[in-house]
């Protein structure tokens, strides 16, 4: 048994510290206010589980039920023996831990990597469905990126019947997609295919979204954005150019919490195996 404090997050790690507990462990919440959860404390426990990913564009711990911003630095100050698991440890977060306590990345673990791009793609078509008014099988639909959600993405937008193109820089991953009966686009002729598509999903995590591209998106498309900031295009430009971008964080927690939390425990499990 451990003693286990999950601060900040979203409705996952609810569910995570309920999964955690039917496993024996002792959990101890922090940073869920306005879901009606006072903050509990442990002296020292053996481990801290921070948000997948752990921080805003701000720096601050993502906490959406929480109004009080909390830092990554006064955490670790108080709690500094504990092992702390987190999502994307970056070199702010390594230069903050460094010397002082252990850090266990979920996003080092292929296997919690893969589940979580399955989780994304089932809830961004999920997200699609909430502000939409044409079925899938009746929608043209860009994947923009070919990592491990575009596969999945793909792959159950064209199971819904809609027509389906993905770019991809790759000429094995542009073979791949073809492959499997989609329209295959070099990433760089990106503004080539923008007018074909209803719906685009964006997928790669910097700025291959120019002014030319978003002017060439189809009026009354919607560009879905999946990726992390500092996002596929700046979205001042976006809006200047009249492209109804819709930022989707954090899908998984959003649509499918107890998935997630499954995802997140079983490697937890897998790191305490090593």
């Amino acid at each position: 048994m451990h003693h286990i404090l999950i601060i900040g997050g979203d409705k996952r790690q609810l569910a995570l510290s309920t999964l955690l507990k039917e496993k024996g462990h002792c959990v101890c919440l922090q940073g869920f206010h306005n879901l009606g959860f006072a903050d509990e404390d442990m002296s020292a426990p053996d481990y801290v589980f921070l948000p997948v990913p752990y921080r805003n564009p701000d720096g601050s711990i993502k906490a959406p039920f929480s109004d009080t911003p909390l830092a990554l630095a006064s955490i670790v100050k108080r709690y500094p023996n504990s092992i702390y698991v987190l999502g994307r440890c970056d070199d702010d977060a390594r230069k903050v831990m460094e010397g002082h306590v252990k850090c266990v990345d979920m996003n080092d673990d292929e296997a919690f990597l893969i589940r979580n791009a399955l989780l994304t793609a089932q809830a961004a078509i999920c997200a699609y469905a909430t502000r939409a008014e044409t079925a899938l099988c009746d929608t043209k639909c860009l994947v923009v990126g070919y990592g491990r959600i575009s596969k999945f993405l793909c792959r159950l937008l064209k199971a819904h019947g809609a027509k389906v193109a993905a770019t991809a820089r790759k000429s094995r991953d542009l073979e791949l997609i073809e492959d499997e009966g989609m329209r295959s686009v070099y990433t760089g002729d990106l503004r080539q295919i923008l007018p074909w598509a209803n719906v685009i999903f964006n997928t790669v995590p910097m700025h291959i979204f120019g002014e030319k591209e978003l002017l060439a998106v189809r009026r009354g498309a919607q560009l879905i954005e999946l990726a992390s900031p500092p996002y596929g295009m700046d979205m001042k430009l976006a809006e200047k150019c009249m492209v109804n971008v819709r930022i989707e964080p954090s899908l998984p927690g959003l649509y499918f919490p107890v998935s997630a939390a499954r995802a997140m425990l079983h490697g937890f499990e897998r790191e305490e195996m090593k």
